[in-house]
């Protein structure tokens, strides 16, 4: 790993968080990934309407998939970038809009989704585009990695409900169980089991227990939630929203918000710290474990998967204007789905405008 990768700023006058990972070339499949994903949002007629397609265009989520997953081949990088997009659109919709606010309409929309992960074929245009994404995630995979996504994908989902219970309660969640559920709640560990197909892997299920390479992939998550925090921190708190470790560190501690964000940056230092550590640790225990060859390789495969992972999401934050040049929230301040992805008439909820 390069220790000299340059770490740039989230924000004006935000820290600059550590990053030891050096960058990727981004996938050069990424342009062919865009045409698909767009072609596949049209056929299930979701994400239609200005409003929406400009929020799309903003997130610049295409640029996600290419740098998060550098290696991944042509029709891999499609459903990676598809489900990208999937949970994207779905986030933002829980939380801007009232399902995220209400923890009855959100058990509500989680429930039509579990379904999908059960076989569901879903009754509208959202939870059949979910359930045609979620059964090409599948494909191919064996039923150890299909295990392990779905675990994921399901603890993933959760997090919106306790978000909102939260909400609800006006509870505001101690950082360290903050700091579990964030790594849960922005999807890191979905996305890093998503590593091994984007590098056209699929590990023994003993193997992805080895301890060195949990603990990369926990403090790889980590990682990634925290620095989503300091990215995101000016639409959270517009948004009123308090999930988000700087703010928590204001109100728990007192802090500053540069404080703040400045102890969130050393959280960040600590992650790298455990990552590299982790990455150390990997050959003596897969000399312990008697993994040789094509396995060996296999599995540092993984752990350098994992952190292109964690250095592609950092350098995406740079480029999308939904964190470099953020938009004013609406003067009403009542939430709103951006999306409209749990209406009933979601089909024909879009304007004509695209």
């Amino acid at each position: 790993m390069n220790e000299g990768a340059q770490a740039a700023r989230p924000g004006s006058g935000a820290p600059a968080p550590r990053m030891p990972i050096p960058p990727s070339d981004p996938n050069p499949f990424a342009l062919h990934a865009h045409t698909a994903v767009h072609s596949w949002l049209a056929r299930f007629e979701i994400c239609r309407s200005p409003v929406s397609q400009r929020n799309l265009r903003r997130a610049r989520i295409t640029d996600t998939g290419a740098l998060a997953y550098p290696d991944a081949g042509r029709e891999d990088l499609v459903r990676l970038t598809q489900w990208l997009y999937w949970t994207f659109i779905m986030d933002d919709d829980l939380d801007d809009g009232p399902d995220g606010r209400d923890p009855d309409r959100c058990a509500g929309a989680l429930a039509s989704l579990v379904r999908v992960l059960d076989g569901g074929a879903g009754g509208s245009p959202a939870t059949r585009a979910f359930a045609d994404i979620w059964r090409r995630m599948l494909a191919d995979r064996s039923a150890a990695w299909c295990k392990e996504f779905r675990k994921d994908t399901e603890e993933w989902l959760w997090t919106y409900y306790e978000d909102a219970v939260d909400r609800a309660a006006d509870r505001y969640p101690p950082l360290d169980a903050y700091r579990y559920r964030r790594a849960r709640g922005v999807g890191a560990h979905m996305f890093l089991t998503l590593a091994e197909l984007g590098a056209s892997l699929d590990l023994p299920e003993e193997l992805r227990h080895l301890p060195a390479l949990q603990d990369l992939k926990r403090a790889a998550a980590e990682y990634t939630g925290l620095n989503n925090d300091l990215w995101s921190v000016a639409k959270d708190r517009s948004a009123g929203v308090f999930h988000n470790a700087v703010v928590l560190l204001e109100r728990h501690e007192g802090y500053a918000p540069r404080e703040a964000a400045d102890c969130v940056a050393g959280m960040l230092a600590e992650c790298s710290e455990h990552m590299l550590t982790a990455a150390r640790e990997l050959p003596e225990q897969l000399d312990a474990a008697s993994a040789t060859g094509t396995t060996r390789t296999d599995v540092l495969t993984c752990a350098a998967a994992y952190q292109k992972f964690v250095r592609g999401c950092f350098d995406y934050y740079h480029r999308a204007d939904r964190y470099t040049r953020p938009e004013p929230q609406a003067p009403s301040g009542i939430p709103t789905a951006v999306h409209r992805l749990f209406e009933s008439d979601s089909s024909t909820s879009g304007d004509d405008g695209n």
